[in-house]
């Protein structure tokens, strides 16, 4: 007969026992909730490089629709866009176990065929897409009722080993712009809490990432939209601007005739006005000249004949040329060297003749009292050549610097000039970066003045 202290350690073995089994119960569940903590953050980083890496849509759902279901062990899941014009879903990519989709091969289905309409007439897609709820169903009978043949319909509600069907909208600051679909292969309840969290947690990651492959496809068509419109633009000026060439250069001539006395005496006021109508005729040809050389650099077809060339001559030819201008204004206009000739760059003389000649023509317009100086010099440690041209004119702001070498940006010299066409720096720019040279402008400020570079390489 056993004593009463043996029957007191037996009832105390018993409690220890018990006692060791609800710990060993709870270890278990503890790592069972680590490991699907774990889990869920693995596969949100995953997701996360996924977004930054794919831009496209269609790759960017395919990519996260195959990661979200191997991860969490589905047998399904998807991306639908929702259109609310059309109140539809439209499959965009999916992502199956072997065994469903050798199911669907043999029934002949293909899922991502199958559109889902009148949305708002559906109980289930009516709250996921209009309520902004999360809707679980039993299977895919409810998904595709309607859309699947019954027979095939039925045979995939048996066969097929989706238990459960998760539909999450997912939602950007406009509202519901798709649904993602998860196909588990066992019952909802019988999900941990955790498990659910887990699920649930990859939505808004989802939904960041779809809607910022939209917003970079949106910008991309409307890049493309603006190059076609761009291109068009370039053509048509291309096109108008030969068509003006002819009709200017006739005007020209005529009247350059008429002022010669050609067609007979013209009297001083006669002159006076025909001479204006050539000085106008002489300004529009600039402008159809510039819209030209726009045209043909911007369809690839400015043409260089790149030979070395002695830049001191061109530039001092010019400025002797100017100086003529400058006078008539009551300017003056110098042309200073550092004396280390020679100044030879490999060019082509005609297009930087034209920078040149346009950037001294614009220091002379926007002067109105002082003058112009043009400095050339050579360094011989970085073999390279630079011209300025310094005035005392209007002067620039910094905002005014910042956009002047772009097209049709003439800053405050537009409203004190308006015969330009707002293309002649613009050109200088494009005509100095064909030779690998550099151009920019500096100024103290309005009323300033201001000097204009223009740097090559020395041959």
């Amino acid at each position: 007969m056993a004593t009463k202290n043996e029957n007191l350690n037996k009832a105390d073995d018993g409690l220890n026992s018990h006692d060791d089994h609800h710990i060993t119960e709870e270890l278990y569940k503890r790592n069972l909730e680590l490991a699907v903590v774990n889990k869920t953050l693995f596969l949100l980083r995953k997701l996360y490089q996924i977004s930054l890496l794919t831009l496209e849509p269609l790759a960017l759902s395919e990519k996260i629709s195959n990661t979200v279901r191997l991860e969490l062990n589905l047998e399904v899941a998807g991306v639908f866009i929702f259109d609310i014009k059309s109140d539809s879903l439209s499959p965009l990519a999916f992502s199956m176990s072997d065994r469903l989709s050798d199911l669907l091969k043999k029934l002949g289905t293909v899922l991502k065929d199958n559109k889902i309409l009148n949305v708002s007439s559906r109980d289930s897609f009516q709250k996921l897409v209009y309520e902004k709820t999360p809707v679980v169903s039993d299977g895919l009978l409810e998904i595709w009722d309607g859309l699947i043949a019954e027979k095939n319909l039925e045979k995939l509600t048996k066969e097929s080993h989706t238990k459960t069907t998760l539909m999450f909208p997912l939602v950007n600051e406009k509202g519901v712009m798709g649904v993602l679909l998860l196909g588990l292969n066992r019952e909802y309840e019988t999900l941990s809490d955790h498990e659910k969290d887990s699920i649930t947690s990859i939505i808004d990651v989802v939904a960041i990432a779809l809607d910022k492959a939209y917003l970079y496809k949106d910008l991309q068509d409307a890049n493309d939209k603006l190059k076609t419109l761009d291109k068009l633009k370039t053509e048509f000026l291309s096109l108008a601007s030969h068509q003006l060439r002819s009709p200017l250069t006739s005007i020209k001539g005529y009247t350059s005739m008429l002022m010669m006395g050609d067609f007979g005496a013209i009297s001083d006021k006669q002159k006076e006005a025909i001479s204006h109508v050539f000085d106008s005729s002489v300004h529009l040809t600039k402008v159809v000249e510039d819209l030209l050389s726009v045209s043909k650099i911007e369809q690839g077809g400015m043409q260089y004949v790149m030979l070395p060339f002695d830049f001191e001559k061109v530039a001092k030819d010019l400025a002797l040329d100017l100086s003529i201008i400058a006078q008539k204004k009551g300017l003056t206009l110098t042309f200073e060297t550092d004396v280390k000739s020679p100044y030879v760059i490999n060019g082509d003389m005609e297009k930087i003749r034209q920078v040149i000649l346009n950037l001294m023509d614009n220091s002379i317009k926007y002067t109105k009292e002082g003058g112009l100086i043009t400095r050339l010099i050579k360094d011989e440690k970085t073999k390279k050549i630079r011209w300025s041209v310094t005035d005392t004119g209007m002067g620039l702001t910094e905002n005014i610097i910042e956009t002047l070498f772009q097209k049709f940006s003439r800053g405050q010299g537009g409203k004190m000039n308006t015969s330009g066409s707002g293309l002649g720096l613009y050109l200088a720019k494009q005509i100095v970066g064909a030779h690998k040279g550099h151009i920019w402008v500096e100024s103290k400020g309005l009323g300033k003045g201001a000097t204009f570079y223009v740097e090559f390489n020395a041959s």
